[in-house]
Parts: C-alpha cells; structure tokens; sequence
C-alpha cells in the first residue's frame, strides 16, 4: 500500500440503537488521527443487494468492526460473514445497551472492546488503531512549507536542470499551469521551466 492510499476500516452496527451523528463523531476524529477511512453500509447508493455491498466492503477493507450492541440480528449476520473472510475483524459491545448485559455465549470467549460512554469508545478504538497504525503527523503550513524546501534544494543539488513538473512529481506537489507559473523571460513554455540552484 502506497503512502496515499487510504486505509479503510468497515464498521456494522445498529443504526436504531444511537444517534447517528453523536456515534459516528467518535469514527470521524479517528480518521483525521490516523488517516483511515470508516465506511458505513449507509453512506453509498449502489445497484448492488445490501448483503452484496457490505460483502464488498468487508473485503475491500483493511479490517472490520461489528458492534453487537443490542444483539441485533443484522450485525450479527455481518459478523458472521466477516469471521467467514480472510480479513481480520473486532467486536465492539457496550453491555448497557445489551440484553442481560452480556454477550451471546458462542462469542463470550472471542475478546471484545467494551465501552459504555462514546469517549471511551474512542479511547479504545484508538488502542486499536494504534496496534495497526501509526498516528498521522500533522504539520504546520510553516514546517510544511520548509520540508518542501528542503526536498527542491536537495532535488537540485543532486540533479540540476530540473522541470518544474519533474520537481513537483518528485515531490508529490501539483504543478500549475504553464499561464500560472512564473518563470525566468528565457523560459520555453513549451519545455517547462528549468530551475537551477
């Protein structure tokens, strides 16, 4: 997996057991942290059966998480599905909102991540997180823009004659238009602007 592919994580529960912004508040700021992606069976409109689309997702995934909380019977059946794939998958319960506030016995060995509050849902979804990626660095636009710098001076000094869309590829920075770009009065728009240090 390249450095800009997005991680994506599949994520069943019972839609009728929280409300959906306040539950899915906790997913979103995961994402920035780490730089994954939480997809909900909800959120695309396909022409695929729903058990065709979460099938999909669940292989497309990275991993999978299923909160049982509840008991419901369609997360349940998602489970089984994803403990019947190749890809690694979590049980999420918060027994609060479980019948007998326990799990069912055929899963009551299987480990879990139990929570009863959405920040501790978070926190041990980020313990989670955490075993499988690393924290993603946000950076200052100062400290953004001096790493870019530093990757030009070091591009040119061992490669001088550079294009400016040679360096941006290099780079990873997206180019502007010829119209857009200041250029030196002996530069070739045709050719692309060359820079020397």
């Amino acid at each position: 997996m390249t450095q800009n592919e997005q991680r994506s994580i599949f994520v069943a529960y019972a839609y009728n057991l929280y409300d959906r912004r306040d539950y899915r508040k906790v997913f979103t700021s995961l994402e920035k942290a780490f730089g994954v992606k939480f997809i909900f069976a909800d959120e695309k409109i396909t022409n695929m059966h729903i058990m065709q689309k979460i099938i999909s997702y669940i292989q497309a995934a990275d991993f999978s998480i299923y909160d049982i909380s509840g008991w419901n019977p369609n997360v349940t059946l998602e489970l089984g599905i994803g403990m019947m794939s190749q890809k690694d998958w979590y049980i999420l319960v918060n027994p609060d909102k479980t019948p007998n506030q326990e799990v069912p016995s055929d899963i009551k060995g299987i480990d879990r991540i139990q929570y009863t509050s959405f920040s501790d849902l978070e926190d041990r979804l980020a313990a989670l997180l955490s075993q499988r990626y690393s924290r993603v660095e946000r950076q200052t636009l100062d400290q953004y823009i001096e790493s870019l710098q530093k990757t030009v001076h070091d591009l040119l000094g061992s490669s001088p004659g550079l294009t400016m869309a040679d360096i941006s590829k290099v780079s990873a920075v997206e180019s502007t238009t010829d119209a857009g770009c200041r250029r030196p009065a002996s530069c070739e728009p045709s050719r692309g602007c060359v820079l020397t240090w």
